[in-house]
């Protein structure tokens, strides 16, 4: 059955929470799908239970091929706070509920049919176009994109890569403004570890406390946001929305730092507020043994985010003029957690093509470059020197909260969102290919 609602509720009934993933689930439902439409697909299993598929719609090989992939796990869910069934798949009021439904089973979904409307109407191409559904997104990547890459890079090697995070549009005085995202912040894992006295906890010296030194360092470090930073594509996006917000583009970071605190749209604040500066937020913490012990250690963990054109060494520098020199903590980097950021041109034929595409489905349409404050698995294609963009089109009406369904409850998609986008890849896809 082609049908696009039917595949996405197929898929979203296949439970793929990871942990523990079990995406070969999914990985054999998509197989089966493909092949029946004439693909060889191929199912590689990089553990147990952890399943990816490929299939490849075969051009003149002229060009390098284009790379269609996804990931088909989902994060856990708390069934109890749902109003559906997060994994019934069912349509209701025009929206198809469940887990996945936005992050991202809607993208393997327009990603498929595009790949069986390819078999069907047989299109010559310059191009190949490879359908890659990946595990294990949700938790880094390595058992799925990470894993091809290293161990069946000529089955994913492309020159081009469409993905999550774009395509998808907020509304600013009722003008629909569609981002596309060109890259993402790299990781940068740090560790804040603060040092004092340790002695029985009936006469604790406050004056030389590590909880307290790492206590006083977390207030610094969280009082205010890291310094702002004007990426290529920041200058570009806030040209192009200057004239919609009724001011001129900022020229300077501190011009860029006073119009994000006027910028009335909370969702647009937000995304620029994180993709204009490096981050580290501390997620976790570590101290002592038992009750009756004052601790001489204490630890927090950074979640370090740089944007391109930054470094490590950079983030450590900000956080140490965050947190001053006066305090008893040290500053740890982690680097087997480190990935480098990503930006791709938000100009020439390929970013072109894309607005155009965009703009052909919805007229008067603004298309603006972001970056990704979070991560996907585009940073996996780094070794294949693969030119990727956050491209999964759907056009949510405006009063649609699509942000804070995405790892939340009541995840859901509209029907006539989920159909319009595939119409937009479709001819993206086509007119990447020849």
């Amino acid at each position: 059955m082609n049908n696009a609602v039917y595949h996405l509720q197929q898929l979203i009934r296949l439970d793929t929470s990871n942990p523990p993933g079990n995406e070969i689930r999914a990985a054999e439902y998509l197989a089966g799908v493909l092949a029946a439409a004439g693909y060889e697909p191929q199912v590689l299993t990089s553990a147990p239970g952890r399943g990816n598929v490929i299939a490849r719609y075969r051009g003149d090989g002229s060009r390098r091929p284009l790379l269609l992939y996804n990931h088909l796990d989902v994060v856990p869910v708390e069934a109890s706070a749902w109003t559906h069934d997060p994994f019934g798949g069912e349509l209701d009021g025009g929206y198809v509920w469940g887990r996945g439904a936005l992050d991202m089973k809607n993208v393997v979904t327009q990603q498929l049919m595009v790949m069986l409307r390819l078999a069907a109407e047989r299109p010559a191409l310059r191009r190949d176009v490879i359908f890659a559904g990946c595990a294990d997104e949700e938790a880094g990547g390595r058992y799925g994109l990470q894993w091809l890459v290293t161990h069946h890079r000529e089955l994913v090697d492309a020159e081009l890569g469409l993905s999550e995070s774009g395509g998808m549009p907020i509304y600013i005085n009722g003008q629909a403004v569609f981002f596309i995202q060109v890259g993402e912040k790299g990781n940068c894992r740090l560790v804040l570890r603060a040092t004092g006295a340790p002695g029985h906890g009936a006469s604790p010296n406050y004056r030389d406390y590590a909880i307290r030194h790492l206590a006083v360092a977390l207030e610094r470090l969280t009082r205010r946001p890291l310094p702002t930073h004007l990426t290529p594509t920041l200058r570009t996006a806030l040209t192009t929305l200057a004239p919609l917000l009724g001011r001129p583009a900022p020229q300077t970071e501190a011009e860029v730092e006073a119009l994000l605190e006027r910028l009335p749209p909370f969702t647009l604040q937000t995304i620029l507020t994180h993709t204009t500066r490096n981050s580290a937020a501390p997620t976790l913490l570590r101290a002592g043994t038992k009750i009756n012990v004052v601790p001489g250690v204490a630890e927090a963990e950074l979640d370090g985010r740089i944007l391109p054109g930054q470094t490590c060494a950079d983030l450590m520098a900000e956080v140490r003029a965050a947190i001053g020199d006066d305090l008893p903590v040290a500053i740890i980097h982690r680097p087997e957690h480190d990935s480098t950021p990503l930006e791709a041109p938000s100009e020439g034929a390929l970013w072109e093509t894309l607005v155009r595409n965009l703009q052909k489905h919805a007229p008067g349409a603004v298309v603006v470059p972001i970056l990704l404050a979070g991560g996907t698995d585009a940073k996996h294609l780094q070794p294949l020197r693969t030119q990727t963009y956050g491209f999964s089109p759907m056009l949510f009406p405006p009063d649609f909260d699509w942000r804070s369904l995405v790892h939340g409850h009541d995840e859901r998609i509209p029907v006539s969102a989920l159909e319009w986008g595939i119409e937009v890849l479709y001819d993206t896809v086509l007119e990447l290919c020849r």
